[in-house]
């Protein structure tokens, strides 16, 4: 059987082509919304958690001391997470903010969270290292996986309108 080469095959592109197509900026920004999501997925989990061990705590000054920090750790890293997202999200190519973008994004933030718990509590890799590695492996996941997005095949017409676009403004 005779294969087409790769570009003679349509929706199938080489690694080169699809990270040439996709600016540096916006890679960049894709992989910190997906350390974004890791933050507003993992901000949540600490409110919760905040709000029920105080309960298993006998000692009354070190339960209040519990649910006050927890609950302004989730919030704060909640809040944190929305602003990062925000400020990547002016980078963002067009395609990010197709729905697939995003699920991808909390898939892999998702998946981030699950494997720092468990760096965390299961293994003996000190907490620093074990946020460090989780928020990377999520950096680098959402700077790899951003060309191979299904809303990326817009990217090609958004650019060919731009120029016609800026010179109408002027």
């Amino acid at each position: 059987m005779v294969r087409a080469p790769m570009r003679d095959r349509p929706g199938e592109h080489d690694f080169e082509e699809i990270m040439k197509r996709i600016d540096v900026y916006g890679r960049l920004a894709y992989g910190g919304q997906c350390v974004a999501a890791m933050a507003m997925l993992a901000g949540p989990a600490l409110f919760i958690t905040a709000s029920i061990v105080p309960f298993f705590v006998n000692d009354t000054r070190e339960a209040i001391a519990l649910w006050l920090f927890g609950w302004l750790a989730g919030i704060g890293v909640t809040v944190a997470g929305g602003l990062l997202g925000v400020f990547c999200w002016r980078w963002s190519g067009d395609w990010i903010t197709e729905w697939p973008g995003y699920a991808v994004a909390f898939g892999i933030a998702a998946a981030m969270c699950v494997a720092q718990a468990y760096l965390m509590m299961s293994t003996p890799v000190p907490v620093y290292l074990s946020f460090t590695i989780t928020m990377s492996v999520a950096f680098v996941a959402g700077f790899l996986v951003a060309g191979n997005l299904a809303g990326m095949q817009v990217l090609q017409e958004t650019r060919q309108m731009r120029p016609g676009a800026a010179v109408r403004r002027r």
